[in-house]
C-alpha cells in the first residue's frame, strides 16, 4: 500500500465525513412530513445529490470505496427523486382547444414593474396567477383592464397578496375564495362553457416560518374544490418536498413536472435561476387538465421566474359549477 502524507489522509479523512453527511442528510429529508425541519433540508435535495455524487468521484479517486459507495448511493437516491421533477419535458400532442395559464411572483418590491406587465401583453395567456401583489402592483395592472377584465385580488397590503387575472370570464354562482392568511385566492373560470376552478397560492417560508400552519389550515379546504382545478402558486417549497406533495394530495391535484428551478436570492442577480435556482414556483392540475407545455420564461424584475402552461381540458370533465352547494360549502370557509 503506497504511503499516504498525513495532509493527503487529513484531507480524504474531510471527504469521507462531509460524503457521509450529505447522504444522511438526503436520506433524512424524506422524513419532511413527519420532521417538519427535515422538509427544509428537502428542498435542497437536489443540490445535496450533485454535492453528493462530486464528493463520491473525489472518495473514489481517493480509492476511498466504503465512503464512495455511500455518498454515491445517497447521490443517486436524491437525483432520482428530484430529477423527474426538474427536467424539461417534450410538448405534448394537443386534442381540442389549448388554453395558457402564466404564474408569476412579481416581487413585492420590485424596481420596475413594466417587464411584468410587458410579458403578460406579449404573452396574451388565458389566465395568470399572481403572488407578492401590492396596491402598486393593482395601480400598474389597471393597464391590463381592457384585456383581463375579469381580476380577483386577496390581501394586497404589506408585502403584497395573490391574484388571478382572466381573459376568461368569472362564473356566478361559482367558487370565490379569499384568504390572506393563507395566501389563497380562487375562482371558478369558464373556458368556452367548460368551468374550472382556478387558484392562485402563496406559502410562507417553510420551518421555521409558518408553512407547514397554513398547510394544515388548508388541508379542510382543498378537498372542497370541485374539478377539474388548476393551481398555480410560489410554494416556497421544492416539488417533491412533504409540504407540496400534501397540498397535491389535499387539492386531489398532480403535481405538474417540468418547470425546473424558478428561484434566486436577489443579492444574486447574476447566478442563473434557471440553472443553479431552487423549484419553489408550482403548479399543481386535476387528472382532466391535460397538459401540453410547461416551461419558464425570461426573468423580470423578480427574483422568481415566470412559468408558462399550456393544456386542454378533458371532454369528460365535471362541472364544477353543479351542484351550487359545493360552493356554497367552500365560501362557507
Amino acid at each position: 500500500m503506497p504511503h499516504r502524507s498525513p495532509a493527503v489522509r487529513l484531507a480524504g479523512g474531510l471527504l469521507l465525513m462531509v460524503g457521509l453527511i450529505l447522504a444522511i442528510a438526503i436520506a433524512a429529508s424524506f422524513a419532511g412530513a413527519e420532521v417538519h425541519a427535515l422538509d427544509s433540508v428537502a428542498h435542497f435535495r437536489l443540490h445535496l445529490a450533485v454535492l453528493a455524487a462530486l464528493v463520491g468521484v473525489a472518495l473514489l479517486l481517493a480509492r476511498r470505496w466504503i465512503g464512495a459507495l455511500v455518498a454515491c448511493a445517497g447521490a443517486a437516491l436524491g437525483l432520482a427523486t428530484t430529477l423527474p421533477f426538474v427536467l424539461p419535458a417534450e410538448p405534448a400532442p394537443a386534442s381540442g382547444a389549448v388554453y395558457t395559464m402564466l404564474q408569476m411572483n412579481l416581487r413585492y418590491d420590485a424596481p420596475d414593474h413594466a417587464p411584468a406587465i410587458r410579458a403578460i401583453a406579449e404573452m396574451r395567456p388565458d389566465i395568470v396567477t399572481l403572488q407578492e401583489v401590492t396596491r402598486e402592483w393593482r395601480d400598474s395592472f389597471q393597464t391590463l383592464e381592457a384585456a383581463y377584465p375579469y381580476q380577483h385580488y386577496c390581501g394586497t397590503y404589506g408585502d403584497g397578496g395573490t391574484a388571478i387575472l382572466s381573459r376568461r370570464p368569472f362564473v356566478s354562482p361559482g367558487i370565490t375564495l379569499c384568504r390572506p392568511m393563507d395566501g389563497l385566492a380562487t375562482r371558478t373560470i369558464d373556458f368556452n362553457g367548460r368551468r374550472v376552478v382556478v387558484s392562485a397560492l402563496h406559502l410562507d417560508w417553510p420551518w421555521p416560518r409558518t408553512q407547514w400552519r397554513e398547510v394544515r389550515r388548508l388541508e379542510p379546504i382543498l378537498p372542497k374544490l370541485p374539478a377539474p382545478t388548476l393551481l398555480g402558486g410560489d410554494f416556497n417549497a421544492a416539488p417533491w418536498s412533504a409540504s407540496v406533495g400534501t397540498v397535491a394530495e389535499a387539492a386531489g391535484a398532480r403535481i405538474v413536472p417540468g418547470i425546473g428551478p424558478s428561484f434566486m436570492l436577489a443579492a444574486l442577480p447574476a447566478v442563473p435561476a434557471d440553472l443553479f435556482g431552487l423549484p419553489i414556483d408550482n403548479i399543481l392540475a386535476s387528472r382532466e387538465i391535460r397538459v401540453v407545455e410547461m416551461r419558464t420564461l425570461a426573468p423580470t424584475s423578480s427574483d422568481h421566474l415566470p412559468v408558462l402552461l399550456r393544456f386542454t381540458i378533458a371532454d369528460d370533465a365535471p362541472d364544477p359549477a353543479a351542484p351550487a352547494r359545493v360552493a356554497e360549502s367552500v365560501n362557507a370557509n
